[in-house]
């Protein structure tokens, strides 16, 4: 009688083990992949507050310019910050693949403030001509912008395309692993 309640004693912390062990496991590659596809995202996400930026101070910059006044000045300056913001997130997301790119997109937004402020300095002026011309130029980069937006979001697709990969492979393995441990905790129980 001893004998039988100690091999069910065996046998449950077996399977006690073993569940701990797939939980574990499961919980760490969850966790894991969570991470990874977070930072992903965020890549996606800082790249496309850049066009949404852009935009905005377009937008608000023909405002100021059609109906001066400190109400649209204090909206422009807002979208000149958060366009700068936007910009220094952007430099942090340099790697090998995207390097040469992403300086040109970093570029671009300098050259977008540059463009925003001659339009605001010509205005200022009451230089017509100037502020016409400078605020086409700054419409255009924002243009340059979104499309650099979707090649570098493009890019970032195609360079993280070896980790979503990675990722499925992963949970395929994880798939099997349930399987086997599975199989073996049925022939485990067949044994006792």
């Amino acid at each position: 009688m001893t004998s039988i309640q100690n091999k069910i004693w065996l046998l449950a912390a077996a399977v006690l083990f073993f569940m701990a062990a797939i939980w574990i496991t499961l919980t760490i590659y969850n966790q894991r992949t969570q991470h990874q596809y977070n930072e992903i995202l965020q890549r996606y996400l800082r790249l496309n507050e850049v066009t949404g930026a852009s935009q905005e101070l377009v937008t608000n910059l023909n405002n100021y310019l059609l109906h001066a006044g400190p109400g649209h000045e204090s909206l422009l300056m807002q979208s000149q910050e958060r366009l700068s913001k936007a910009g220094e997130e952007v430099r942090n997301l340099r790697n090998r693949e995207n390097e040469f790119a992403l300086a040109g997109y970093v570029h671009l937004i300098d050259s977008l403030q540059d463009a925003a402020n001659r339009t605001l300095m010509f205005y200022e002026e009451k230089e017509q001509v100037a502020y016409m011309e400078a605020f086409s130029e700054t419409n255009r980069i924002s243009g340059y912008l979104s499309d650099m937006s979707l090649t570098l979001i493009d890019t970032e697709l195609k360079t993280y395309d070896r980790l979503y990969r990675g990722m499925i492979e992963q949970s395929e393995e994880l798939n099997r692993l349930g399987i086997w441990l599975l199989l073996l905790m049925t022939f485990l129980l067949l044994m006792f």
